[in-house]
């Protein structure tokens, strides 16, 4: 059993972090599709974990968007990204997509792992350094 929290079950579902950067004319746009977004994730709130905007520290001025979506693939997960008016309308300067382990935190209640032991076969899989 873990030391601090409790253990809760694992997510069975693949999830993906999407995290967007605005673009210089960001403002405009999430003005101007901010409906059409709306519908789109009230529409498929389902395969959101928690999504929402993101804003420099200390401000309220919105710096891009982060969403955990929960799809089979990266490719299923950039499919209903796209399917939103903030992604097609061209709102985003950098749009990152990775794979995500819903690992600790208040939205899972606890933590997945029962002890030390096993973590320690995954955080040994490091990506290899670039260059």
């Amino acid at each position: 059993m873990a030391e601090f929290a409790p253990t809760v079950p694992r997510f069975e579902g693949t999830v993906f972090a999407v995290w967007c950067e605005d673009g210089p004319t960001a403002q405009t746009l999430r003005d101007d599709h901010l409906e059409g977004h709306l519908h789109h994730v009230e529409k498929n709130c389902d395969r959101y974990i928690v999504a929402g905007p993101m804003r420099a520290p200390g401000t309220d001025e919105n710096a891009g968007s982060f969403f955990l979506v929960i799809a089979d693939s990266e490719a299923e997960a950039r499919t209903l990204c796209e399917g939103d008016p903030y992604f097609t309308c061209g709102m985003y300067k950098t749009v990152t997509i990775m794979q995500f382990t819903p690992a600790v935190g208040q939205f899972l209640g606890g933590v997945i792992w029962p002890s030390i032991e096993a973590v320690r076969p995954f955080a040994a899989k490091a990506r290899p350094a670039e260059g």
